[in-house]
């Protein structure tokens, strides 16, 4: 049964002491076997100029992108030179925000209910500044669930599927990180989607963070996040494109 967008469970708060449904593990790993919909950190350093990570706290950081903190061992926390910038939104200049960006949002439909409002304030100054520039110095806006993955629906075969009724939160722009080659020789299908660093719970929330070593970044903790995002750099578009 697709819940209905007022069914949403309103938060005020990241839930830490709730494990995330199993059932991503397994949506996780066939995102991660297509190379529409997958991302190694290859790619990521290769496509980005930037990653702009806006969170309301570290903790926040380290729980939905641990991987990806993981992975970048090179980044000191508040660093703007470095390659992943983690602020929060009263920090954000829109005007500011380089070209070539990947700027990271909260869902605007996650269940923290305060954070909702404030990622939609956000997102709307970043589309006026975005489509004010020039194609050469656009950035990219991609939305990260938090909260969302305790209650939203995963997605179903056939169609356009969407995590619940309200068709707020569609699959269609999603992607997932993973370690495995997304160009490989099988279709990125069989270097690790759902083992290691793909599990669900391997990102960590603890201290494998940026410089956190790989075995911290693959301990099992119960309230990680999915490295499971929303919003396609142009790198998918045009795979996609391109069949």
């Amino acid at each position: 049964m697709v819940r209905h967008d007022s069914e949403r469970p309103e938060t005020a708060r990241l839930i830490t002491d709730s494990p995330v449904p199993g059932h991503w593990i397994q949506v996780l790993s066939t995102m991660q076997a297509s190379p529409f919909t997958h991302l190694n950190w290859d790619d990521v350093r290769n496509e980005a100029a930037h990653i702009l990570i806006v969170s309301p706290t570290a903790e926040v950081a380290r729980t939905c992108f641990g991987q990806l903190l993981a992975s970048d061992a090179t980044s000191e926390p508040g660093n703007p030179d470095d390659f992943i910038e983690i602020i929060t939104a009263e920090e954000l200049v829109p005007e500011n925000v380089p070209a070539g960006t990947w700027l990271f949002l909260p869902h605007r439909q996650d269940g923290w209910t305060e954070l909702e409002a404030t990622s939609a304030r956000v997102r709307s100054a970043l589309v006026r500044e975005n489509t004010a520039r020039d194609r050469e110095g656009k950035f990219t806006l991609i939305e990260y669930g938090i909260n969302l993955w305790l209650w939203a629906e995963p997605p179903y075969g056939g169609g356009d599927p969407v995590c619940h009724a309200g068709e707020l939160i569609s699959w269609e722009s999603a992607w997932a990180l993973g370690g495995a080659s997304a160009t490989g020789s099988d279709g990125a299908g069989s270097g690790g989607a759902g083992t290691g660093d793909s599990e669900v719970g391997g990102a960590g929330t603890g201290s494998a963070g940026p410089g956190g070593s790989g075995s911290s970044a693959r301990a099992p903790v119960a309230s990680a996040r999915p490295p499971i995002y929303f919003g396609l750099p142009t790198v998918l578009r045009e795979r996609r494109r391109n069949g």
